[in-house]
């Protein structure tokens, strides 16, 4: 994972090691967080490295963060909405059983 992500421009070593070991300071690890977390949450890679790209070149991070912000708030509405679909589902299988 972590490898594929430095492919991708997503996350970049502080360092290496003389053989040639990558080591990340806490720096890349909060990036490494970030960047998991927003994956995780259905955020593709292609706008993962924009933002990334953004964070790294001082470019236009705010509207990438923007962006993400909109994008989470709407997967948020639709996760709410399938949320009241099963409850209402399981409310009506309980009344059906019971009623």
């Amino acid at each position: 994972m972590v490898r594929d992500y430095v492919v991708r421009g997503l996350l970049h070593p502080a360092r290496r090691t003389p053989v040639g070991h990558s080591l990340y300071d806490e720096q890349a690890l909060t990036r490494l967080l970030l960047v998991r977390a927003l994956f995780e949450a259905g955020i593709g890679l292609d706008e993962l490295a924009r933002l990334c790209h953004a964070l790294n070149t001082d470019g236009d991070a705010n509207e990438c963060l923007s962006r993400l912000r909109m994008e989470l708030e709407a997967r948020r509405q639709r996760l709410e909405s399938l949320d009241q679909q099963i409850a209402g589902m399981m409310d009506a299988r309980t009344e059906s059983y019971y009623g």
